[in-house]
């Protein structure tokens, strides 16, 4: 049940973010929101995916390094952030791998890999919301500039759809650290274990989620 609502919310979302992007760019050349047709819709979809693997891997790997690296924060913010993507990403991939595609749990060296993880994720996830959280504040309105603001070259504006995102992130991350900590100490009962892994599991997908839309809101969808 867990992996097909996994795959089916994960198509459901791409999906969905690729329309978007689609009727976003539409918007920009044309002004008629009427002229719609999904002809071609799907045309522009497969040659977004072609020109996927006309580029080299290496030219892509490139680009994204240079905008991480690019990101207008502190270097002690900025690292933070990179070790949380990345602790993140490894996360995910272990833990997804097993879930979906392999019919037991996390054993051995995989799992002391997704336990040392989980503790880079949650030191980096503690950092950067101690950090950017006033910056998702929902009681004031936060307008960016091009000048530098408590050390940092900030230029947009957050939207209430990043704030959401950022803190469904933020929720979602918290109850993974505590269900896996959980998990760890030995006060639970067989059944109430198998509740906790469900919140783990649930969690992780919550987060998984927030994180693609919050990268697609803040980095993808801001660039014309």
């Amino acid at each position: 049940m867990f992996s097909i609502l996994t795959l089916f919310s994960l198509l459901v979302l791409i999906s969905a973010l690729f329309f978007h992007h689609y009727r976003r760019i539409r918007n920009l050349i044309s002004k008629d929101s009427t002229d719609f047709k999904i002809t071609n819709y799907f045309f522009w979809q497969a040659n977004r995916i072609s020109g996927l693997f006309k580029t080299s891997i290496k030219k892509n790997c490139q680009k994204l390094l240079h905008k991480v690296l690019y990101l207008r924060y502190p270097t002690a913010e900025k690292w933070s952030i990179i070790l949380l993507s990345l602790s993140f990403v490894l996360l995910a991939a272990s833990g997804f791998i097993y879930a979906l595609f392999i019919a037991q749990s996390l054993y051995g060296y995989p799992l002391l890999l997704h336990v040392i993880l989980g503790g880079v994720f949650s030191v980096c996830l503690s950092i950067v919301v101690a950090l950017q959280a006033p910056f998702y504040s929902f009681h004031k309105e936060v307008e960016f500039s091009k000048d530098t603001f408590e050390g940092r070259e900030v230029v947009k504006h957050v939207t209430v759809k990043q704030k959401i995102l950022f803190w469904l992130f933020v929720i979602s991350g918290l109850l993974l650290v505590l269900t896996a900590l959980s998990l760890m100490l030995p006060v639970f009962s067989l059944t109430a274990q198998l509740v906790v892994i469900d919140i783990h599991r649930y969690s992780a997908l919550s987060t998984l989620l927030s994180a693609i839309a919050f990268t697609y809101f803040a980095f993808i969808d801001d660039v014309k």
